[in-house]
Formats: C-alpha cells, structure tokens, sequence
C-alpha cells in the first residue's frame, strides 16, 4: 500500500494549489498532532482547508478532525508570522518533493515582510518558515548530519540545483543497465534512473510490452538499435507528456484497490490512471487532491476502526476473565462445603484413633517437651512402625493444631452400593484425607467445628452466587454500553456541507414546512425570483424592515382535502397551479411571527399583524412608468390578514440522522403527524362548506366592487375566525373603514384621467390628493383617538410646517436665482415623472423614485423620517391592521410570460430531493439514533414545541455572541440532566434503555459543544434576552466554573 507522496504527486497538487489557493488569506493554522498542521485559506465565500503531514502529504481536505487544545510553540510561531497574509505563490523546487508556500508583501517578493513556508516529504520531512532571503525562523525539526546542523534557526535555507525532469536518451539508457546484476529485474533498475518514481515507471515499462519482473542481464538486447530499447524510449516520451500535463492543469485523481471479493480495500493513490491500474477495480475523482483526501482518510478511519475492534476485544476478553473468576469462585466454595463435611465424617468414623493421638499429644505439651523434640520424637516412633504416629502427618502447636491423616473404613464396603453421584463425590475423596485436629478439644468437638465450617461454607456459597451473579449482569452491561460507543464514535466525520436553505432565515414550522426568509434586500431578490414557487406563500408585514417570508408548499392538492371555498378560488388560478390555502394556519400564522420579528418591530416592541398571498399575486413586474429596487415587489389582489403576533422567538438544535435505520425510527410520527393534520384541513373544509352558502351574498358583492377597481374587505375566514375575535379585528377595521373610502374614489378617479391629463393637472392632482392623505390621517381617526396621541400628532404637524418654512427661507446662492428660472421656463410643462424617466434614459444617478401610493411597492428595507425617529404611533398601527387590494394593474395570470423575461430568466425549479432533505433532521432524537451533526434553528417559539433544546428569546439588549454562548450553556445543562445517573437496572430491557439514552446524551452534548459560533451567531437575532426554566441558576453555575477555571490557570 502506497504510504506517502512522490514527486509526481507533487507536481499535481501544486498545479492545483495554484488553481484554488493563490489569492486566499491564511486565517487560522492548527496543529492536529506533533506532525500534522491544519492551514485555513479564506476569501469572501470561499474557505480551503489544507492538511500538512510532514514527510508524509499534502493536500485539501473535506474531513473534521480533533485539534489540539493548546497550540504548540512552532504553530503560535506559525500564526505571528503568517496570520491574515494572502498567498502569493505556490511552486515545487525542481523535481523534488519540496514545496515552496509564498507570502508576498506589497512591495514585492523579495521585499522585507514576505515569508516562505517550505515543506520537505521525503525522509522524516520538515516544515520551515523563512523571511525573503530564505533565513530560517522557525523549523520543525533541526536536522544533523555529521554531527553537524545543517537546518537551525537563524540559518539559510540552501535552495540547491532545481533540476527539473529530462527526457530519456537510448544511448544513456542502455548505458545504465548494462550495469544490472544477474538477479536485477527490469523494474528494480529503472525505478532508480531518472526523476519518474516508481509508479510512472512501472506504467513506462508495460506501455512498452515488456515485463516488470524481466532479468535485465540474460533476458534483454542491450544494443542501442533494439526493439526493447525503441519501446522503452517511446514510452519514456510519453510519459514525459503526462509530467508536463500534471505540471499545466489540474487532473482528475484515481484510487485502486486490492483484488479482494469482500470489501473495497484501498491500495493505491495517482494522479494519472497508470496501466498496472487499469485492469483493476477503481474510483475516479474531480481531482487528485480530492483522491489524496479520501485516501489518507480512509486510512485514518481504517486505524480507528482497527482500534476499535481491540477495544472490542479487549472488552470480550476481559468479560471472558470475570465469567471465569466467578465460575472458579463457586467451584472453590463447592468444593471447601464438600471437603469439610468429608473431613468431619472421617473424625467420626476414627474417635478411638483421634482421641487417642490427641491425648499423647497433649500429655506431651503438658509435660513441658520442647516443640522441637516432639517433632523428633513422633518422626522417629513413626520410622519404628508405630501406628498412632505414622497417621500423623504434622505438628502445629503454634495454633494448637495437629494434621492426623484419616481412612475410611467403610469404602470397600460402600464401593458397591452406592449410587452414582455418592460415588463421584467418594471417588474426589478417596483414600487417606488430612484433617486438621484441635489438640484442646475431643474428637466430637473437633467434628462439630467442622460441621460448622460446612454450614457457614454453605452460606459463603449461596450469597457469592447471588452477589457474583449480579456483578456480572453489572460487568456485562458495562461491556456493552462501551462497545456501543465505541462504535458510534469510531469515525473521521466528513467536513459538514451547508444546507441549501441554511444560508437564508429558516426554519421548520410545527406542521412540517419549511419557511425562508431573506437576510438581506438580495435574498429577498432571490427568494422570491428562485425559490417562490406555484403553491407556495408570500408572508410580509406593514412595517419597515420587515422580512419577505416564503413558505414552501409540500402538500398536493388532494380532491378530499380541498374545501368548496377553495375549489372556488382555485378556479380563478391558471390551470394545474397549486394553492397556498393547503398550508396550515399553524404555519402561515408562524411565517408571520418570523417576518413581523424581524423588522423593526422587535426593537420598538410593537406588536402588528403580518398577511400573506399566493405565490402569483407576487410580481417584479412594475406599473408602467415606474420602477422597483432590488427587494421590493409588487402585490397584487387580496391580503390574507393574520392576527398581531406577539414578539416571542426561539433559539433550538435539529439533529442531522445519519442512517436509514435511524431515519426509519422517525417516519411513524412523521405520519401520524402528517395524518392529524390532513384531518384538521378536512374538518376545516367541511366548516368552510357551510360558511361559504351563507356568505355567497358577500361574495357577489365583493366581486362587484373588485370589477369597479375599488378596495374590498376580506371575507371572513374559519380558520381565523377565532383569532379576529379575540384580537377585536372587526372593530378596528371599522375605525379605519370610513379612511379608506375617501382614497378609494381619488384613486379611481387618478387612475381614469392619468393618460388624459397634462403635467399642470397632474401636479394639481397630486396636490390635492395630498390634501386628501392628510384628512384621511387626521379627521376620520382623530375622534378614535386619547388625547396623548392627539397631542404627538399636533406636535408633528408642526415640525413638519416649521421644516418646511425653514427650508424656504434658506438664503439661494448668487447667480442660483437666474439659473432655476431659465431652467423653469424651459422644463415648464415637464413634471417630476417625466423628468425621472428622462433621467432614468440618460443612466443619472441619484434619481428619486415617486411612486403612487395606491400602487406601493413592498420593500424590506424601504425608509419612511418618521418612523427613522421615533417607534409607529397608533394611527400607524391601525393602518397596518386595515385590509388593503391593489387594482392599479390587471392580475396577472401565472408567473409566467406576462411577468418578464428577466424574471422567468432567473426561475430555477427546485427538485423535490431538495425539499425531502427535511426527512433527515430530528428535533428529538431516539434513544439508538445515529447522529451526524447538529445544527442551530432560530424560528418561533411556537414552532419548537417539540424541540428537545431550545430556549426562549425576547427583546432585550444581549448581542449575537453572548446570546448563543449562554444558549449554548443552557442546552449543554439540559443534555446534563437527559442523562441517567446509573445504568444499572435487574429488568436486561430496561437496562439496555437506559444504556442507549445515556449514549444518546452524551452523543448529542458532543454534538452541541461542536457547533461553530458563526453558524449560530448567523441565525440569531440581535438584541435579545435569553430566558429558560432555572436560567438562574445555570449563570450562577457557569460563573463559579469559570472562576474555578480562573484560579486553577493562574495557579499553573
């Protein structure tokens, strides 16, 4: 198996460092082990990854690994140099395995503050840092050879001869192999000559039809004019070519594999598919450093499979010593009961005998005989013959003990009585035992001590069963819980890929949709352009800032889920365009909460309501003569009016699912939740069927007024019907009804005269509807208002009136005077939009848009003074809450032709993998759950009900980070607490439970911890207030630690 990079390899991977890093800042170096750096290049939307193993490789990499927490002194080295500096250039020195990494200053390269990173793969290899004469800073290693430094610090790196590689002479050739052994073969030979290394040269050799393994000396025509030579020579050019192609572009990169039937094992790794390649099985890659990646990987998750599977054998092993020691255990207790209930038997069956030894013993110690000559006298008695002393085995008077050596005098005659078990246990016992005689007591006694050795041995033995029985359950669910983690956790995780929708606000509502929003007036651009499609909601709130909201539409529109109401407005939708009314309320009411919080709304702490439309009352198309900014759109037709929403958001972790057993674990609730509410929306179309025959009067009237061009009420829906009521939204739509009605017959009558009109008329018009936009804001609701909000609209009027006088007492310029009257008498009968046409055709910049009020376009980012300086009033709240239709334009039909070509241009059709992405991601996972990676949702409070973490946020004056440090903090205390204290249970299934839970939080705090901060930061909200059950208490926690932590590094 290949190990390490050659110069080939090199070649390429500095062809592709050119390609993808010149240009990109160096933000972050890391040390992953003592050998290994980890490089980080970054540019606007573009970050590269760059592994350095030294003496080893060298490329991109895709694939997380764990750093070191505390820096090494040659990377913070690294860092002070090298932080932030844009790289220059990247090339190979000659043909050898050295790069040369330059930084560049912006005097030039051989100016003062440009660096050099040179890295060495061949031999042990290094990593140098030099300034721009090659003086080294820093190194990884010093090397010596000789006894002498030839790399040190404060030394000059020696660039050497670059020799680059040549092409191959016949004569030269067949020069050096006439220098082979008898036992050289033709590939031995070969891979030493030149610069090609020994995969180029082996492909060399089978591109010229000869063999590998062929004698050089007996087996080959070593004469320059040869047809082996000629071979040899033509391949020799051809694989110069490739040399010089990996040297001009980026190639795809290729792994082969071992000929093996059961699983794909890596072998080798190229730039170049070789021909002792091409008869084997192997995978092309977009390039070689992609090749290298998944190599070098695949071995480190190789070595880490490989060391789980120790440890799983280690801990079979070690189960395999506790079963033992616990089996041996018993045994010996067995055993011990057994043995002393024989041995008080035998006391039994030789009284006379024990009694008789005892007491000449006994006589003996009385005497006062020395222990010694005791010991003498009962050696010498037994070599006499004596009976009593040749049964007497040994004196320990110490313990006043004796070991008398007891037959059984009735085994002969049992030996054919008994039964099988008697026998076997006789047969364990058989012939002479030794038993251990107290000297102080008779022969009963000494029997009645040992039938209660028996009984307590009895004892010993049932409760080690029973406690041994225990602690190997206990060992064996321990073995588990580790060989499951260690499972679980063997992995090198590829580096996670961002979601396509994770670059816009999103989230999931409870119902399962997915719900976007643009961060900016751009992504509002391209949301509705690429993502807003037939079917799908548009949410928006009458607020500046507020967010264009979409909701995406999963559900088709199923003849028995659709009501009669909306198979009635389906019928005025082109044909085969789904509807935005099979989008649950749940989820358009949380669309709202996003857009209206959004806005600036949530600094001013107002609540207003938010109101949606269908995709196709969305339009870039502009009424004629007019003209909308990136961001804005035109609505057209009815809005849906939601209830006011309250400012109350959330801040909660999805967990990606990494397999389809995991995946299949979730899909039950995921359809009994898609079943409950295909009832609700069928109940809710049944309630609509009633509805809608009582209401067909109002309908017949709306239609009416909708054909004279004139603003309509929106007709009362079921599913919001609650929701008017307990926000008293008919009561304030009648406050402001009588408002509106005056603007409605001034936009009629604009609308009729606009092409007849003059530019004097239309000035006088505008004029007067004017007039009539400030009696509509001051008569009709100044009765409807307190006092104090009379009082602020007074004090504004005359602000204004003050600005205005001010503005026209500004003393004018000299020769400015002449100059606007010769420019008034020659643009006389041109008005302010003609003159912005005529402007917009010269290409001027800095011309103003004017825009009808009837036909305003929605802007997230439009500007009004008013609201710049002080929070919305109640008169603007109540406008925002009054239901408005635009009829300046005829509808359109679709989103199609009508609407432009610019904008068809930019549609993109969204593939339904896209969207079933959302099947994958869990906001509580199971116990046995595989999880790939976490990631941070920011949506409303409602829709993370079923979130496992998630905390609340409210308006307040915490910033980004510290609001997703302490949420963080919260959600790691409640993985904390998810997790069992003890995994210990009798019942094997609870305990298996217990054991995957205890997995799974600690699995999912892992996870959570790993988060990035500028992911999370991305998705909150700014200027909020973190609040969670005992938040308290979790601040308090976090301080002490960090105090603790505190102290013990000041300590250090």
């Amino acid at each position: 198996m290949k190990q390490r990079f050659t110069a080939l390899d090199v070649r390429s991977i500095v062809t592709a460092f050119k390609q993808r890093l010149v240009g990109l800042r160096l933000q972050g170096i890391y040390d992953v082990n003592s050998k290994t750096y980890l490089l980080k290049f970054t540019k606007p939307d573009c970050k590269e990854l760059v592994i350095i193993e030294s003496g080893i490789r060298i490329h991109t990499t895709e694939y997380t690994r764990d750093k070191s927490i505390m820096p090494s002194a040659f990377c913070m080295k690294l860092r002070k140099h090298l932080k932030a500096r844009r790289l220059t250039g990247v090339r190979q020195l000659g043909m050898d395995r050295v790069i040369d990494f330059e930084f560049a200053a912006a005097a030039g390269a051989q100016a003062e503050g440009t660096y050099h990173i040179i890295c060495e793969f061949y031999a042990s290899g290094n990593i140098i840092l030099t300034d721009h004469n090659y003086n080294i800073l820093t190194l990884l290693r010093v090397v010596h050879i000789e006894d002498e430094k030839t790399f040190a610090v404060g030394m000059r790196y020696k660039l050497g001869d670059e020799r680059d590689i040549e092409p191959v002479d016949a004569a030269q050739l067949v020069e050096y192999l006439q220098k082979a052994g008898p036992k050289d073969n033709l590939k031995r030979m070969l891979s030493m000559y030149g610069s090609y290394g020994p995969s180029l040269t082996e492909h060399v050799i089978l591109l010229s039809g000869l063999s590998p393994t062929l004698k050089v000396a007996a087996a080959m025509d070593l004469s320059p004019q040869s047809p082996q030579i000629t071979a040899l020579v033509e391949a020799y050019g051809k694989a110069l070519e490739i040399v010089e192609k990996l040297g001009r572009e980026v190639c795809p990169g290729y792994i082969s594999f071992l000929p093996q039937n059961d699983e794909e094992v890596f072998d080798e790794f190229g730039p170049w598919l070789f021909e002792q390649y091409r008869n084997r099985q192997y995978r092309e890659f977009p390039s070689f450093s992609d090749a290298a990646d998944v190599f070098f990987s695949n071995i480190e998750a190789q070595k880490l499979k490989t060391k789980a599977h120790q440890q799983e054998l280690a801990a079979e092993r070690k189960l395999e010593a506790i079963k033992q020691e616990h089996h041996g255990r018993v045994a010996a207790l067995e055993k011990t009961h057994r043995k002393t209930e024989e041995q008080a038997r035998r006391i039994e069956m030789n009284l006379e005998f024990v009694d008789q030894a005892i007491l000449i013993i006994r006589q003996a110690v009385a005497a006062g005989m020395d222990w010694q000559e005791l010991d003498e006298l009962v050696r010498d008695q037994r070599e006499e013959g004596n009976p009593v002393a040749e049964r007497i085995v040994q004196l320990n008077l110490s313990i006043n003990q004796i070991t008398l050596e007891l037959d059984d005098p009735n085994s002969s005659d049992d030996e054919s009585d008994g039964s099988s078990d008697d026998e076997s246990e006789r047969n364990e016992f058989s012939g002479p035992l030794q038993v251990d005689v107290d000297i102080f007591e008779t022969a009963f006694g000494n029997a009645q001590r040992y039938y209660n050795f028996r009984r307590q041995a009895g004892i010993k033995h049932a409760k080690t069963l029973a406690v041994s029985s225990q602690a190997l359950q206990s060992a064996e669910q321990k073995i588990r819980s580790d060989l499951r983690a260690t499972k679980i956790t063997a992995t090198v995780s590829q580096m996670r890929k961002p979601l396509w929708f994770e670059k816009f606000a999103w989230f999931m509502s409870s119902d399962g949709y997915l719900v976007l929003a643009g961060h900016d007036m751009q992504q509002n651009e391209l949301l509705v352009k690429r993502h807003l499609r037939p079917g799908d909601a548009y949410v928006h709130a009458d607020i500046h800032g507020a967010a264009s909201v979409i909701v995406k539409n999963k559900m088709s529109a199923a003849p028995e889920s659709t009501s009669l109401t909306d198979k009635a407005l389906a019928e005025n939708k082109p044909k085969g365009e789904l509807s935005a009314q099979s989008i649950p309320p749940s989820t358009l009411f949380q669309a709202g909460i996003m857009s209206v919080c959004q806005s600036r709304a949530w600094d001013a702490k107002i609540l207003t309501p938010a109101w949606w439309v269908e995709a196709h009352q969305v339009s870039k198309t502009a009424p004629t003569g007019e003209y909308l900014s990136t961001g804005s759109f035109m609505v057209r037709g009815k809005k849906n009016f939601l209830p006011p929403t309250q400012l109350v958001y959330g801040f909660g972790v999805l967990f990606r699912l990494a397999d389809d057993e995991s995946i299949a674990r979730h899909a039950a609730a995921r359809q009994q939740r898609q079943a409950i509410m295909e009832e609700n929306m069928r109940s809710a179309g049944a309630q609509n069927v009633s509805e809608t025959a009582a209401s067909s009067e109002k309908d017949a009237a709306v239609e009416t007024m909708a054909d004279d061009k004139s603003y309509t009420v929106v007709g009362d829906s079921a599913d919001l019907a609650a929701a008017r009521a307990k926000y008293n939204l008919d009561e304030i739509e009648m406050a402001t009804e009588d408002a509106f009605k005056d603007a409605d017959s001034s936009s009629i009558a604009a609308t009729d005269s606009k092409r007849r009109t003059t530019a004097k008329q239309r000035r006088d018009q505008r004029k007067q509807k004017d007039n009539v936009g400030q009696q509509q804001q001051n008569e009709p609701l100044v009765g409807k208002l307190s006092k104090k909000e009379q009082r602020r609209l007074a004090e504004e009027a005359k602000y204004e009136k003050q600005a205005q006088q001010k503005q026209k007492q500004q003393p004018q310029k000299r020769g400015k005077k002449g100059k606007m009257k010769k420019m008034k008498d020659k643009y006389a009968d041109q008005d302010e939009e003609d003159r912005n046409i005529r402007m917009a055709l010269l290409g001027a910049t800095g011309v103003k848009e004017d825009t009808d009020e009837l036909t305003a376009p929605v802007s997230s980012d439009s500007v009004e003074a008013a609201a710049e300086k002080q929070p919305p009033s109640i008169v603007d709240q109540l406008k925002a809450l009054a239901v408005k239709e635009n009829h300046s334009e005829p509808k359109p039909a679709a989103r199609g032709p009508e609407a432009g070509d610019e904008e068809e241009a930019d549609v993109v059709e969204l593939p339904i993998e896209q969207l079933n992405v959302l099947d994958t991601l869990t906001a509580s996972p199971l116990p046995g759950d595989n999880l790939s990676f976490a990631i941070p949702v920011c949506a409303p409070y409602p829709a993370l009900s079923t979130y496992k973490y998630r905390v609340k946020l409210v308006p307040g004056t915490m910033k980004k980070g510290k609001a997703c440090k302490m949420a963080q903090t919260v959600m790691l205390t409640a993985a904390d607490n998810n997790k069992p204290r003890s995994t210990y249970s009798k019942d094997t299934n609870e305990a298996e439970r217990l054991e995957l839970e205890s997995i799974l939080a600690s699995r999912e705090k892992t996870l959570i911890k790993s988060i990035p901060d500028t992911e999370m930061i991305a998705q909150m909200l700014g200027k909020v207030k973190v609040t969670a059950p005992n938040i308290e208490s979790i601040k308090q926690k976090s301080k002490a630690a960090a105090k603790s932590k505190a102290k013990a590094k000041s300590k250090n």
